[in-house]
């Protein structure tokens, strides 16, 4: 966090405080532009892998291709969160010397988002999923999903062929 380096939350001026909170904001932008990017990248790469007439070469590429982005996306997408979460409790800290408590970011703020009712009828039992790992998990099925059909494309390649 900032405040070991010496820049304690309440020795920030609020210019820097509104940098920080520009920053944060940024980087949970990114954060899910990443996931959102990848689903594109990997329908493309699955169309071409699940294609009947694709030849095996060709699968194994997009298959290997489909690995390398869910390892990267996932690697991606947690520096962001990295970087978010470092923003917020920055945020979270200046907040609570300033003022007294940490109401816009950090903890609280979570704490307070988690207890509100989303008002969308069954939908609403999934805002107590954990976004981030819901979403890690999520992208990470990509790559099971590659690595099983990679798998099938060696050893079972009739299975992907035209009947």
């Amino acid at each position: 966090m900032a405040s070991s380096r010496g820049i304690g939350p309440t020795a920030a001026m609020p210019e820097v405080y509104a940098v920080v909170a520009a920053r944060r904001t940024q980087f949970d932008n990114l954060l899910w532009q990443v996931p959102v990017l990848t689903i594109t990248a990997q329908a493309f790469l699955f169309t071409i892998a699940l294609g009947a007439d694709t030849r095996p070469t060709a699968r194994i590429v997009s298959c290997a291709l489909s690995l390398l982005i869910t390892f990267l996306t996932i690697h991606l997408f947690t520096r962001h969160r990295q970087a978010e979460i470092t923003d917020a409790h920055w945020l979270e800290q200046y907040e609570q010397g300033r003022y007294g408590s940490g109401q816009a970011h950090g903890l609280v703020w979570q704490h307070a988002r988690n207890g509100t009712d989303p008002a969308i009828g069954w939908f609403s039992a999934f805002a107590r999923l954990a976004g981030v790992k819901t979403w890690a998990i999520g992208l990470s099925l990509f790559g099971l999903a590659a690595l099983v059909i990679l798998v099938i494309t060696i050893f079972w390649p009739s299975l992907l062929q035209k009947p």
